[in-house]
């Protein structure tokens, strides 16, 4: 397991780089904030597509083959976003980023097949942990890379280091990541392995199946994969309007932002690796889903009210830790509810729709919110996380009664 965090984090680390330029790339190139939005989305918008794909591909023919596969193919695609110097190259760039992009899902799913029921979170949270850990680290390297005003910037630089960070982890994945499902499993064949377990009174108590709290059908499924939609649109509006926030605002430059932009995945690092494990331990998956959204509400109000950016900042930092609580423990509970041999594919659809709301937010964002204020797109946010935090209630409550039935 530590090999595949460490694949995770060094894989991760190039897209993070990449991440924090957008916004400077389309105003070197007399980009229109909408045409930004567009730069910066298109890659997710690809990813809806090939995600589900990827996954699909990783149940039946194996997860490390078709991980590697995509990590390869991710080292060319940055080599041609650092050598492109037009905007509609940028764009073919970002494209092709987009179809070897969809491959987080099977580290996820690696995960999933690597962990019981019990600890499944905790692990996610660590996986989940390590690509926080990479968008503090990449940013960092960016921000050192990439000048520190629009006169000095570049992105070439930072392109070509990032293509090779995702050589790096296609050569520890080839040569130290193990293989966790080798192929597909037919659905008699994972019922055969059921009927061949021993029963539960000769099962030791960690290995034991805890299924979810709260009962959660077909329409349950759909509500989950909502909350993904919720959690990629609040993750992506907010990545998108942050360096706008900051340089209209508080007059910031790309280094700046950069370094506030790592700063941020500190925070998710934090909820990831420090307190989702703690959380679910002490008050299980639902109860760390209502701590992780209440957490983000104080933060988002935080930064809407603060008379500073300093206050307004840790505001922000606070809401990220929030939402790094309760949007992973959404992939525990998934991984519970979804068929063993379907668990790739869901969490596929899972990274599709929330690459779905990372289209939809800067979209919206650029178009129309930044228009009007650079705190509208968080004043959004905020109304969102209340819907989150309303259905997290919810589910707590159809808990306790199904507990007191």
């Amino acid at each position: 397991m530590p090999v595949l965090f460490l694949t995770v984090f060094v894989a991760v680390i190039p897209a993070s780089i990449i991440m924090p330029m957008l916004p400077f790339i389309g105003q070197k190139y007399g980009a229109t904030t909408f045409e930004i939005s567009l730069l910066f989305t298109l890659m997710p918008m690809i990813v809806i597509v090939v995600a589900p794909i990827w996954g699909r591909l990783s149940d039946k023919y194996g997860r490390k083959p078709i991980f590697m596969a995509s990590l390869m193919a991710s080292a060319l695609t940055f080599i041609v976003f650092g050598l492109a110097d037009s905007l509609p190259a940028m764009f073919v760039a970002r494209a092709l980023q987009g179809i070897t992009g969809g491959n987080v899902s099977i580290a996820f799913a690696m995960v999933a097949d690597s962990t019981n029921h019990e600890n499944r979170a905790k692990y996610l949270g660590y996986t989940s942990g390590a690509m926080a850990l990479a968008f503090f680290v990449g940013p960092m390297f960016g921000g050192l890379l990439m000048g520190a005003d629009l006169e000095t910037f570049t992105h070439t630089t930072p392109s070509i280091v990032a293509a090779g960070m995702s050589a790096v982890a296609t050569v520890i994945g080839i040569i130290f990541l193990k293989e966790t499902r080798s192929g597909r499993q037919s659905k008699a064949a994972v019922n055969e392995k059921a009927l061949d377990e021993p029963p539960p009174s000769d099962i030791n108590k960690k290995d034991v199946y805890v299924p979810p709290r709260a009962p959660v059908g077909r329409i349950g499924l759909y509500l989950i994969i909502l909350q993904f939609l919720i959690s990629g649109y609040i993750g992506g509006s907010d990545q998108f309007v942050f360096a706008f926030w900051a340089q209209g605002v508080h007059d910031w430059g790309p280094r700046d932002v950069s370094f506030g932009m790592a700063t941020l995945g500190g925070g998710y690092m934090l909820a990831t690796i420090g307190l989702v494990g703690p959380l679910t331990k002490r008050f299980d998956d639902l109860g760390a889903y209502l701590i992780g959204g209440i957490i983000n509400v104080i933060g988002l109000v935080t930064l809407l009210t603060g008379p500073n950016v300093w206050i307004a900042y840790s505001g922000l930092f606070i809401a990220v830790t929030g939402m790094g609580i309760w949007s992973t423990v959404l992939s525990s509970v998934l991984t519970k509810v979804s068929p063993e041999d379907k668990v790739g594919y869901m969490l596929g659809v899972s990274s599709g729709a929330s690459m779905i709301g990372r289209v939809i937010g800067p979209l919206i964002a650029g178009g129309t919110f930044l228009s009007i204020s650079y705190t509208l797109p968080f004043m959004v946010t905020l109304g969102l996380v209340l819907v989150v935090v309303a259905n997290a209630i919810r589910l707590v409550l159809v808990q306790r009664r199904a507990a007191s039935a």
